[in-house]
């Protein structure tokens, strides 16, 4: 059986004990009790820095399907010593193009973010040479009328004169888009995303395009005025044996001047599939690498009625993106 003394000397011991196994200082002996270990709010492992907003931009560079040249057959001369008829503009290959872009984000949560941006970027471009009939002068057929069937359309070329065309080309896109990504979780510090994003495109077309007169040298520049009254021919375009063509040249019997400079905007929806993944540089900012297929549609621009000449402008392209995204404070 204990005694009380051996009763209250245990007591300390164990008061002691356990006194030993808290840091404590003299003056906290008797004073309250220590505040619940926590971490400042900014300090938090589950606390997020600055707001859920964030600015992003990014430089790409991009391979872009070409745009392509046609021309209605009956305006092609079919003699030889011509050029070859070509329905490249540039090279028949995809473009190398450039895009820069801004805009700003919005982090749902750990999975889920929005972003808006606007995008400038070159498009494909280039020149196109072709040979083209360009009639200088009206020669009534038969020679030997009246009465006359019509005047001379000679499709090989070798009365009715042939031109050079030349056609420059140069387009700019700009692109709003709004878009959504999927984050895949955080490996390392690296995540990887998908995503999606729909938008209006305005698609920028500047050039000229000109014709010179192959035997001369001179740009073409041709008085067609047909006259008119009794035993004049009719305005239509015959063959050398005086026989009605049955598909005519668009080429008015009046004042010719082709050449032009160009200028033209086309709208479109576009839309953009993305894949890629971020990388954390620091609490606030994220390097972007990543890959985007977008497509805006494809248009198509006349370039002379006369000769049925237009361009058809696909506007697609296969695209690598690298950009920053910086969270808000």
């Amino acid at each position: 059986m204990k005694t009380p003394v051996a009763a209250a000397l245990a007591s300390v011991a164990l008061a002691s004990l356990a006194a030993a196994s808290t840091p404590t200082f003299a003056a906290d002996l008797f004073g309250p009790a220590a505040p619940p270990m926590s971490f400042p709010a900014s300090e938090s492992p589950t606390a997020e820095v600055g707001s859920n907003w964030y600015l992003r931009g990014d430089l790409g560079a991009s391979a872009d399907q070409a745009p392509s040249f046609s021309m209605a057959a009956i305006s092609m001369p079919t003699g030889g010593g011509f050029l070859p008829y070509s329905t490249n503009i540039g090279s028949s290959k995809p473009h190398d193009d450039f895009s820069a872009d801004i805009g700003l984000g919005y982090r749902y949560n750990n999975w889920l973010r929005f972003e808006g941006t606007y995008e400038y970027r070159s498009a494909a471009s280039g020149k196109n040479l072709n040979s083209v009939l360009c009639p200088t002068a009206l020669t009534p057929e038969p020679a030997a009328g009246p009465p006359f069937n019509g005047y001379l359309y000679d499709t090989t070329g070798a009365t009715t004169s042939v031109c050079t065309g030349a056609l420059d080309l140069t387009r700019r896109n700009s692109t709003a888009m709004a878009a959504a990504y999927l984050d895949l979780g955080n490996y390392w510090g690296v995540t990887p995303y998908v995503g999606g994003g729909v938008g209006l495109n305005a698609d920028m077309i500047s050039g000229n395009v000109g014709y010179t007169v192959n035997a001369t040298g001179l740009p073409y520049n041709a008085n067609l005025t047909a006259p008119t009254g009794p035993g004049t021919p009719p305005q239509v375009w015959v063959n050398s044996a005086g026989t009605v063509l049955p598909t005519q040249p668009n080429i008015g019997f009046t004042n010719q001047n082709w050449n032009h400079t160009i200028n033209a905007t086309h709208y479109s929806m576009a839309f953009a599939l993305m894949a890629g993944f971020g990388v954390a540089l620091s609490p606030s900012a994220t390097l972007d690498i990543g890959y985007r297929y977008l497509n805006a549609g494809t248009s198509s621009l006349s370039i002379t009625p006369q000769t049925g000449a237009f361009v058809k402008l696909p506007n697609e392209s296969q695209e690598i993106r690298v950009g920053i995204r910086y969270m808000a404070n």
